[in-house]
């Protein structure tokens, strides 16, 4: 994998920023408050805008930049949880701010994200609708020279924390679809409700919830990007790019893993066979390869978004990372390796992240199926 200087400079200031900021933090993995005193520290070196034009107080990175950002962030702070709400505010920044926004909301907006002024959350999913569009009944009639917005949001990260959300809602129907349209809705609309965080045992401390919209009135000047595209412009590909830049942080994640288990077999002085060293250096390689895939599919986002390759670099991604989560457990096993609260804690992380994302890829898998079935070959 090769990573130029540029790169490698943000790597290793982020990691040293995990390191003073982040790791100390040992109750991150159990807290149900999130960390505001982390995130304003993260705001002031800047990282929560890496995308984000100089213009507007941010790094003007690129993809690759946040993968090893991400990478790092989780490998040396040794917390999931915080750097996921991390990724979904620099994702919302550059790919739907600066992506779609006008000069107006870029100025009003951007500045503030980058020093977390204003957390943002991208509110698509509805209550037993998931994010699928025929299912979806949010919906923004327009009253004089705005709209009012309906419906229900839920599972929304970093939701209960965010002073703006980017809605999804219907504005029309053509040929019998919905057509949709995002809107800037600011927390302290009237009409719109945060609803208590959910509880979940795992990825702590980002919070999940979900808002209500009750008759909230928004300006015309609101939506943002093209009124109807939204769907096809913003929600499908928000979830690819998440799902690419997810794997920078995964592969700190199993690289700390590695970290913790070493340093265990050290602590407790156990012999290793051969297999069992073949284990570890099997670990390490796929470790190693997982780094490179989330480096290669980051790069290819600035260039060819929703290009085939990324569909198939984010299965083998995940069946490479499932694979390392049973080679964990199955050298822990072996070795009697007595766990400790670190290594069960990012494990339960991992795991849980993992789970969240076997329908999506299920989901993938059948899709790259049926292309290459249709097709008849593989795609170039």
């Amino acid at each position: 994998m090769h990573i130029d200087e540029r790169l490698d400079d943000l790597g290793k200031k982020t990691a040293s920023i995990a390191k003073q900021v982040v790791a100390p933090r040992h109750d991150l993995s159990e807290t149900e408050q999130f960390p505001h005193d982390i995130w304003k520290k993260l705001g002031h070196e800047k990282l929560l805008g890496i995308g984000v034009p100089e213009t507007y107080g941010g790094l003007n990175e690129d993809y690759p930049a946040m993968a090893i950002a991400g990478e790092n962030l989780v490998k040396h702070g040794h917390n999931l949880g915080i750097v996921l709400s991390w990724l979904l505010q620099n994702v919302v920044a550059r790919f739907l701010i600066v992506g779609f926004g006008n000069k107006r909301q870029h100025g009003e907006i951007l500045p503030k994200m980058v020093d977390g002024r204003i957390t943002a959350a991208f509110a698509v999913s509805e209550p037993g609708a998931g994010a699928h569009p025929k299912r979806l009944t949010t919906s923004a009639t327009p009253d004089d020279d705005g709209f009012v917005i309906n419906g229900e949001k839920t599972y929304l990260t970093n939701g209960p924390i965010a002073n703006l959300f980017v809605v999804i809602a219907i504005t029309g129907h053509t040929n019998g679809r919905k057509q949709y349209s995002a809107f800037l809705v600011p927390e302290d609309t009237p009409g719109l409700i945060v609803s208590e965080p959910m509880v979940i045992a795992a990825l702590r401390p980002s919070p999940h919830g979900g808002i209500t919209l009750d008759n909230c009135f928004v300006p015309s000047t609101s939506i943002l990007g093209n009124k109807n595209t939204a769907y096809e412009d913003m929600v499908k590909p928000f979830r690819e790019v998440e799902d690419v830049l997810m794997m920078g942080p995964l592969a700190g994640g199993a690289a700390w893993q590695m970290e913790i288990v070493l340093g265990l077999l050290d602590k407790q002085k156990i012999e290793l066979t051969d297999d069992q060293k073949a284990d570890v250096g099997r670990l390490q390689s796929l470790i190693h390869s997982l780094r490179i895939m989330a480096h290669e599919s980051a790069g290819m986002l600035d260039g060819t978004p929703h290009h085939l390759e990324h569909r198939a670099l984010i299965i083998a991604f995940r069946s490479i990372f499932k694979d390392i989560q049973n080679l964990f457990n199955g050298l822990i096993l072996s070795c009697s390796i007595a766990t400790n609260t670190e290594l069960d804690g990012v494990t339960r992380d991992l795991n849980f992240s993992g789970q969240i994302a076997s329908n999506t890829a299920k989901i993938l898998e059948v899709r790259y199926g049926e292309y290459v079935l249709k097709k008849g070959s593989l795609p170039d």
